[in-house]
């Protein structure tokens, strides 16, 4: 491949994820605006000024723009784990954590939030899909059938820590102090409830 054919290849790209993510922000803003329901292909298609084909293009379903938020942390969460094969459970979250402060796209997650308040219903059943696809090929993972409640509630705590922090992000609020604060939280409810990395997933 040339330099010429490179450059072009790399500008194609660039294009895509821009298009793509300027489809994403049009479908979020019309779900908080208008309801996820209520909102069609055709809607989306004419707020980003693309085809309805497009649309599919990149987005097969509707369902799959209000899970490309959870999706993408979790697929950073799962990257971050494999890097770090032995790092501890609260050292990952907060790696984890950092990251997102430092890469998160600020406009996609208040777009996100606006879209989560306005669909409850809606981001409950993304939550059971993301679940549904998560990767469990780690070990740390997997988790037992035979999970006793504290278990159950500890993962539960650790899920709205977890929650709290993202909500942070997403309007725009979270602070040193607070990630400190939050992480020492998740940090007792692990040790005191002795559950891991799975813990971050939803009970069923």
């Amino acid at each position: 491949m040339t330099t010429d054919d490179a450059s072009r290849s790399g500008l194609r790209e660039r294009s895509k994820r821009k298009r793509r993510k300027q489809i994403l922000h049009a479908a979020l803003k019309l779900f908080a605006e208008r309801g996820y329901e209520q909102t069609t292909i055709n809607d989306i298609a004419e707020a980003a000024e693309v085809a309805p084909r497009t649309v599919t293009g990149y987005f097969p379903s509707k369902l799959e723009f209000i899970i490309e938020w959870p999706a993408q942390l979790e697929r950073r969460l799962i990257e971050l784990g494999r890097q770090h094969p032995r790092i501890g459970f609260v050292e990952l979250v907060d790696l984890w954590w950092r990251d997102a402060r430092e890469n998160v796209d600020r406009k996609e997650a208040a777009l996100t939030r606006a879209m989560a308040l306005a669909n409850p219903g809606v981001v409950a059943m993304a939550e059971v899909e993301v679940s549904r696809r998560a990767d469990t090929s780690l070990p740390s993972y997997k988790r037992g059938t035979q999970d006793d409640l504290l278990k159950v509630a500890g993962r539960a705590a650790i899920s709205g820590v977890n929650r709290a922090f993202f909500r942070g992000i997403a309007e725009g609020s979270m602070t040193d102090a607070y990630h400190r604060s939050l992480l020492q939280l998740l940090k007792t409810i692990a040790e005191t409830t002795h559950v891991g990395h799975g813990s971050l997933e939803h009970d069923p």
